[in-house]
């Protein structure tokens, strides 16, 4: 296999968009960009998607994380190795790259790169990662983390990630990288609660001046990444007010005390610790709304970093 030289000057792109393309069958697997949760599915399938990710990028080195779920059957012994996963051709990957924005003449430029059978063995679980000059080897990682979804139990998580070079983006720090570092404790937990009731206050009421004030970083950080000229427009691509406006949803009750445990919520810190969010192993937060017609639900994701002064600020 040949070496493949990936950007780190991007400049050449007079608006660069940052996207990750993943692809995988036959595993769950959760992908993340500096520890940042950008996609997760619990259950073995087939999917390709592209996930825009500008916004998770920062000024220097990036990386590039997948977390993947091996299937086993409940009966199987915790302490095994994955000969007990059916899925042996099970694959999962991961390529994060530059294209220019709204114009899609212009080739895009490889970034990084990871491909991963997790059923294999560590030494070669990464052999048909790309080789990329000057970047490290991707790094493998077993770990025993028993994980209980709805039917498969999962025993075993493969953890492999790999970082760019150096990269030059067009956008600030962001003022989340600056917060305060979050510790997993009960205290965060209760106060970070507090947080997700005031904005599920916001959709009971139906405030949109209290809805848009509470997603204004959101929006200025949409008018960035997508270089809108002003934040109207930035509003109207968060469509902030579609479940309400909705006639086939409803706001479900807020999730908190015994109805939490029964969801089985946690805090969870990620971002290496400048973000937090309170989730389960399905990705539901304390804010739902249902479908009326259906057995479904509509997940609203929430990430909040600690400002200077304590206060937990919705961020992305």
């Amino acid at each position: 296999m040949s070496e493949i030289h990936a950007s780190t000057d991007t400049s050449e792109y007079k608006k660069p968009v940052y996207i990750v393309k993943i692809s995988y069958a036959g595993t769950g697997a959760e992908f993340r960009l500096n520890d940042i949760p950008i996609y997760l599915e619990n259950f073995s399938g087939q999917v390709d998607v592209e996930i825009p990710v500008s916004d998770k990028m920062v000024q220097g080195i990036n990386e590039l994380t997948i977390i993947a779920f091996p299937f086993v059957d409940e009966d199987a012994e915790t302490d095994s190795y994955m000969e007990d996963w059916e899925h042996n051709d099970a694959r999962v990957e991961a390529t994060l790259y530059v294209r220019e924005h709204d114009d899609l003449t212009i080739p895009q430029q490889l970034l990084t790169h990871i491909k991963l059978y997790p059923a294999r063995p560590p030494e070669v679980a990464a052999i048909e990662s790309v080789v990329i000059a000057g970047q490290e080897l991707p790094i493998i990682d077993i770990l025993s983390q028993p994980r209980q979804f709805p039917g498969p139990i999962i025993y075993k998580q493969s953890v492999i990630s790999r970082k760019t070079h150096p990269i030059a983006t067009p956008f600030p720090r962001w003022e989340w990288q600056d917060g305060i570092t979050i510790e997993e404790s009960e205290e965060n937990y209760k106060t970070l609660l507090e947080a997700y009731r005031k904005q599920y206050n916001i959709y009971e009421k139906k405030d949109l001046i209290a809805l848009k004030q509470s997603n204004r970083k959101l929006a200025e950080t949409e008018m960035l990444v997508k270089y809108h000229l002003d934040i109207d427009r930035a509003y109207d691509m968060l469509n902030l007010e579609e479940s309400w406006n909705s006639e086939e949803q409803e706001l479900f009750e807020f999730i908190e005390g015994d109805l939490s445990e029964s969801f089985g919520l946690k805090l969870e810190v990620v971002a290496n610790g400048k973000l937090a969010r309170i989730v389960d192993n399905e990705n539901t937060q304390p804010i739902v709304y249902v479908v009326k017609t259906a057995r479904m639900t509509i997940k609203y994701k929430f990430l909040f970093y600690k400002n200077k002064q304590g206060d937990w600020v919705y961020i992305m």
